[in-house]
């Protein structure tokens, strides 16, 4: 299996409160882009409402357990590596998503789809950068 370079998942120097609020960000960018509610979100993750609400507070305490993320992550219909800062440079930017949520979402259907497919959007966009460097 092919490695996928993060740089690391160890998140030496970050507090937990700031990775709280970083998941908590990623979260929400999603949500928006789904055109989600917390409590829509709640539902389709099977978690408790009151639970899920006090998860999703910046300033609360409460955390969420990995079952927690990986309900979120299916009910959003995403990977769960997704949820999380995955670089340097996103930590340094307070977690924010790498791409927009619709991208991401794009690549999740990318990574399903047939070999054939993906061979063929591979082929065609590197077409596309070879006449970016020529300037047609």
């Amino acid at each position: 299996m092919a490695e996928i370079e993060t740089e690391g998942f160890e998140f030496f120097g970050v507090e937990e409160a700031v990775f709280r609020m970083m998941v908590i960000e990623r979260i929400e960018a999603i949500m928006v882009h789904s055109k989600l509610s917390k409590n829509t979100l709640a539902q389709k993750a099977s978690l408790g409402r009151s639970s899920f609400y006090e998860k999703m507070d910046r300033e609360g305490r409460s955390v969420f357990t990995i079952l927690d993320l990986f309900r979120i992550a299916k009910a959003l219909d995403i990977s769960i590596l997704q949820l999380f800062p995955m670089t340097d440079l996103e930590r340094q930017h307070g977690g924010k998503l790498p791409l927009t949520a619709s991208t991401l979402n794009f690549l999740d259907q990318m990574l399903a789809a047939p070999k054939e497919d993906i061979e063929f959007i591979s082929h065609f966009y590197r077409e596309i950068q070879k006449r970016d460097r020529r300037g047609e």
